[in-house]
């Protein structure tokens, strides 16, 4: 049985890392992104570093700590397993790496039956049927799905662009404009900027396009399209079980206005954070709790 534990959650641009003793929190900082499938060695030396700096901070020894690990791009086994074992190579005493849906179900939920919609870089569902099972949906990455989410919108937003600078040679609305200063104003740089660009670029261009609404019909099309996208999303996570919504994430209070009535009536407060799900799993394997079993 551990004293301590860490819960951590991290996505495609920020990480959350919280150290806690029983029910207590004792300190939690942050980083920057640790996306597993982004940049899988700049995700492990962030991990590391947390959990270095909050054992230095608080004077703990490594077997003193259990850690929960909520990460995107867990999904990969081989890239959660390089995390996992350059943790236990700490000297934890407990680790578990599991993917930042899982947790994101387990905080919000704390452990009902769910539909988890996370809405940030990236996007993913995940369903706590009543059954006990759990399933995923969406969380392919940036080449072919996270349909729906921040890295969506800047997509979308250059995409815009680009038909501009084909059709008049120049960015004529506002928001691309805006976009062009970003990106590049001439082609070669452009170029470079698309090829250079993950997930964390794009999503850094959607503020420019919340910031066009409601007037620039542009921006209204881009969202509209991709809350269309989360209303798919949510229905067949869904899949006719009539089951309470809640959304997470940096993006979630602003796409929700933009879902469709049926869907926005099913919304919940969550009960709780990702990271908090990442903390009662940290709980659970320092045997400080007793977590909702889960069922794959």
């Amino acid at each position: 049985m551990s004293d301590y534990f860490i819960g951590i959650d991290g996505g495609g641009t920020k990480t959350l890392a919280r150290l806690g003793r029983g029910r207590d929190t004792l300190m939690e900082i942050g980083a920057g992104g640790s996306s597993l499938t982004q940049d899988l060695g700049g995700a492990i030396n962030t991990v590391l570093g947390l959990c270095r700096e909050l054992m230095a901070k608080q004077q703990i020894q490594p077997q003193q700590v259990s850690i929960a690990c909520g990460l995107a791009g867990a999904g990969d086994t081989a890239a959660a397993s390089q995390l996992s074992a350059r943790l236990r190579d700490l000297g934890l005493a407990e680790v578990t790496v599991t993917s930042d849906a899982q947790t994101s179900l387990l905080g919000a939920g704390a452990g009902l039956p769910i539909v988890v919609v996370s809405i940030g870089t990236g996007s993913v569902a995940i369903r706590l049927s009543r059954d006990g099972h759990i399933r995923q949906f969406g969380g392919w990455g940036l080449a072919i799905g996270d349909e729906g989410s921040g890295a969506a919108i800047g997509k979308s937003a250059v995409r815009a662009l680009l038909w501009e600078l084909d059709i008049h040679s120049r960015a004529v609305s506002a928001l691309c404009q805006q976009v062009m200063v970003k990106v590049g104003i001439q082609r070669p740089a452009i170029l470079r900027w698309l090829r250079e660009a993950g997930s964390r670029e794009y999503a850094a261009l959607a503020p420019l396009v919340f910031s066009h609404l409601p007037y620039c019909q542009q921006a209204h099309e881009i969202i509209t399209k991709t809350a269309g996208e989360i209303d798919r999303l949510i229905a067949v996570a869904n899949d006719n079980q009539d089951l309470p919504l809640t959304l997470l994430g940096g993006l979630a209070d602003k796409l929700s206005p933009f879902l469709c009535e049926a869907h926005q009536q099913k919304l919940i407060a969550p009960f709780g954070t990702a990271l908090d799900g990442a903390c009662m799993l940290a709980r659970k394997e320092a045997r400080l709790e007793i977590a909702p079993a889960f069922t794959m």
